[in-house]
């Protein structure tokens, strides 16, 4: 494995990781809704792995469904700040800076693997 195709390797499996923590998160505090999804973006991937142009599409849906999440908290934190601020402490934390940090790594995140998608299914 090339170190290209072993850092991609890397940065996928760390995004859907990252999901699936906080689907067990939330899990704990009572809502399975967001592990559920977790847990089907990794069925999709685990079952697409040995077919090279469904890996090409789950790799491209996970890439686009990463930018627009982040855009979204991204607009949402920005309207928070500079708008009206949320009432509820959960959506204020969040939305805060450690949460448009993480929004924009994953954003990062999306644009890297829609990106190099192409050259990680060659192999």
């Amino acid at each position: 494995m090339s170190r290209n195709i072993n850092t991609y390797f890397i940065v996928l499996s760390l995004s859907i990781l990252a999901f699936i923590g906080k689907g067990v998160m939330y899990v704990l505090i009572g809502s399975y809704i967001p592990m559920i999804l977790s847990l089907l973006v990794l069925g999709v991937f685990l079952i697409s792995r040995k077919r090279n142009k469904l890996l090409l599409i789950s790799i491209k849906f996970w890439a686009i469904a990463l930018i627009i999440w982040s855009l979204l908290r991204i607009l949402i934190g920005s309207l928070n700040f500079f708008v009206k601020p949320l009432t509820e402490n959960h959506l204020h934390q969040q939305l805060g800076i450690k949460g448009t940090i993480i929004s924009l790594i994953f954003l990062g995140t999306g644009i890297y693997l829609l990106r190099k998608r192409h050259s990680y299914s060659k192999n």
